[in-house]
């Protein structure tokens, strides 16, 4: 019998039933194998080598050629389908295991490669940890975490190869990525609450001259030009990321054929809304997925496949907000600064009131240790847990 753990957890449940009501017979071991340990799957690789060897079996895989119309096969593939689209999978199929260790998180059998679902804890903890910062303030459109999909966004953080190479001179750009993830660009009202002794706090934005200069404000200001503004690049911006997600996901391959309303509902869905941007809409430009979209996708396709086609031109769309709207306005922003006498060497020696200080005496250290600890337990155990039950594929 060959022993990698190739298949994908319906096909291997099959024979591992078939195999425990098996008659005994002859028996043909091959030794336990760590590496297993590290694959997918692993807790059915060793369900069936226990059980081959408990009964004594000589047992004979038969690989089925691809597209090769076998009846059965094609049973085993219709169900595969129909469990990644099952929103409640049963948890009757892992009572069949029988491995001879069984680690579990929170009462579910961890049946993944253990050092990736070690670093997944870790990485779910400090995503959502994250996510709660006091910098997101309570009253601002990102402070619902329940509404963001924090597995696609951590997938999309988590793309090495894009965000953090510094390659072809774009540090500054994933400095700026970062930075408008943790609401952490100096915009004007970020200065105003750092160093109220050089931007007087009742400064509106230069380029509107009528509201402070948030970072939502930043894609959605009018500016005193309209048709210059801001907003309509966004719009402009936004409209093409949701038309190539759009073609992206009609060509590829789905669980069950698209249906005529597909383009319809997919254009209407909330965080497209950017005439008065909706808070989904300011989520996905912070590099927030939001749960709407998701949501609606996992309908018809397999959660990687929808993290990979949102991935590339989410990083894009933030590539060109940098370029078109933040580096415009950078500019813009260093004249007015000159021309209210703020010079660098006056920014880089300038001390004034520390925001961390202000922070502390505003809010109670211990209400919110507790709330954090609270909110960040409760969601990065839901989420891993998720994960586990949706990653048996």
């Amino acid at each position: 019998m060959d022993w990698t753990p190739s298949l994908g957890f319906p096909k291997l449940l099959s024979p591992l039933i078939v195999l425990i009501y098996f008659p005994y017979g002859l028996c043909t071991w091959m030794p336990f194998n760590p590496r297993m340990l590290k694959e997918l799957n692993h807790l059915l690789w060793s369900s069936i080598r226990n059980v081959v060897s408990q009964k004594h079996l000589d047992v004979t895989l038969i690989k089925v050629p691809a597209h090769a119309d076998d009846p059965l096969n094609n049973h085993v593939d219709t169900l595969v389908k129909a469990a990644h689209i099952d929103s409640h999978p049963s948890s009757r199929s892992m009572s069949e295991l029988l491995a001879p260790c069984i680690l579990q998180f929170n009462s579910l059998p961890v049946n993944m490669n253990i050092q990736k679902f070690i670093r997944d804890i870790f990485d779910a903890k400090s995503l959502l940890t994250l996510a709660v910062l006091p910098r997101f303030n309570p009253t601002s459109s990102l402070s619902d975490i329940d509404d963001i999909d924090w597995t696609c966004t951590k997938f999309c953080l988590n793309n090495k190869k894009q965000f953090f190479s510094h390659r072809n001179g774009r540090s500054e750009f994933y400095a700026f990525r970062i930075k408008i993830l943790l609401d952490m660009l100096l915009t004007l009202t970020t200065l105003q609450r750092r160093k109220p002794h050089l931007y007087d706090p009742s400064w509106p934005y230069p380029q509107c001259n009528f509201s402070p200069e948030t970072l939502d404000h930043l894609w959605t200001c009018p500016y005193i030009l309209p048709e210059y503004s801001p907003l309509i690049t966004f719009k402009i911006l936004l409209l093409a990321l949701r038309s190539n997600y759009l073609d992206k996901f009609i060509s590829a391959s789905s669980l069950k054929p698209l249906p005529d309303s597909f383009a319809a509902e997919f254009t209407v869905i909330d965080c497209w809304d950017c005439d008065l941007p909706s808070p989904s809409c300011l989520r996905l430009a912070h590099g927030l997925i939001p749960i709407s979209l998701t949501g609606f996708l996992r309908d018809y396709f397999l959660p990687f496949t929808i993290w990979s086609i949102l991935d590339t031109p989410l990083h894009d769309f933030h590539f060109d907000l940098y370029v078109q709207i933040w580096l415009c306005r950078s500019i813009f922003f260093h004249h007015w600064e000159l021309a209210q006498g703020i010079t660098k060497k006056m920014k880089s020696s300038a001390l004034g009131p520390s925001s961390i200080s202000r922070l502390s005496s505003d809010i109670s250290l211990d209400s919110l240790t507790s709330s954090l600890a609270t909110v960040s337990l409760d969601s990065w155990i839901s989420w891993v847990s998720s994960s586990i039950i949706h990653g048996r594929s």
